[in-house]
Order: C-alpha cells, then structure tokens, then sequence
C-alpha cells in the first residue's frame, strides 16, 4: 500500500493547511512562530531532512518564506511574515543548511531570522546602503543619466 503523505501531513499539521499540489508534491502553512516546530515534526516523523533552498517572496502587504523539503517527496513550508516586523525564527540552529539562505534573504528583502548565528552579508556589498533591499516591491532602480545629462557631459 502507497503512503498517502497527504492524510499525513493533513494529521501532522491539522490548522497548517496541508495540501498536494502535484505529484509527490506538497504545500503546509505555518505561523512562523511554530517553524522549528514544524520542521522538527517533518523531519522526525516523515524523514524528510534535506532542506533544498529557503524562497523570499514579497507579497506587497507581507512576506513569505517558503523552506522547500526534498526526499521521497517535496514538502514546502509557507511562513507569511509581518511586513511591518519581517522577523520569522531562524533555521540555522536547527538546519544546518539554512544559515546561508537566510543570509540572502535577509540582505534582499530584508526579513531577519531571529537567532542567527552571523548576519554578515551574502550578496550585497557591503557598502549597500543599510535598509535598502532589493528585491522588495517598493524598491526604485536607481536610473542612469538621462539623454540630456549625456550631451552636456561631452
């Protein structure tokens, strides 16, 4: 008889929102202060250990982080985060592979994973001005001069 993940991750995570996407794919959203929770959960009683990649979305009116899960099926996390508070607990203590995705979250969109071990910055340079992030909706592409400010330059 085939696992059924679904009834499973439906029984493991009942307010979580647990569904199947596609094949041997599927979805749970969490509050991001049951995250450890629900990892602890995926990778103990389903052995689902490796994390694949963290995904910062801004959503405009919040943030969403989705921890991607691969083993004999894929099992994304949602976290929807505060965008007045982009804070969500971080991963680093309890994967280690989260430290350097949440590195380049925190330098692109800005959300902080509280409890990181070394916020240095992953992408930016670190002359990038503080608070300045570059995959949010509201950033402005600084813009080259204009045509006029070319001709008066040569």
């Amino acid at each position: 008889m085939k696992f059924d993940y679904e009834k499973e991750l439906q029984t493991l995570f009942p307010a979580g929102e647990a569904r199947k996407t596609a094949e041997r794919r599927y979805w749970v959203n969490v509050p991001p202060g049951e995250l450890h929770d629900a990892v602890r959960t995926l990778r103990g009683k389903l052995g689902i250990v490796h994390l694949s990649t963290i995904v910062g979305e801004d959503l405009r009116d919040a943030f969403l982080n989705s921890y991607i899960f691969s083993g004999e099926v894929v099992v994304t996390i949602c976290v929807r985060i505060d965008r007045d508070k982009p804070e969500v607990p971080s991963l680093a203590p309890v994967v280690d592979g989260a430290m350097v995705y949440e590195r380049e979250i925190h330098d692109l969109l800005g959300i902080v994973p509280v409890g990181h071990p070394d916020l240095r910055r992953q992408i930016l340079p670190e002359d990038w001005p503080e608070g300045v992030y570059p995959l949010r909706k509201d950033y402005v592409v600084a813009q080259g001069p204009t045509e006029t400010e070319k001709k008066e330059e040569a």
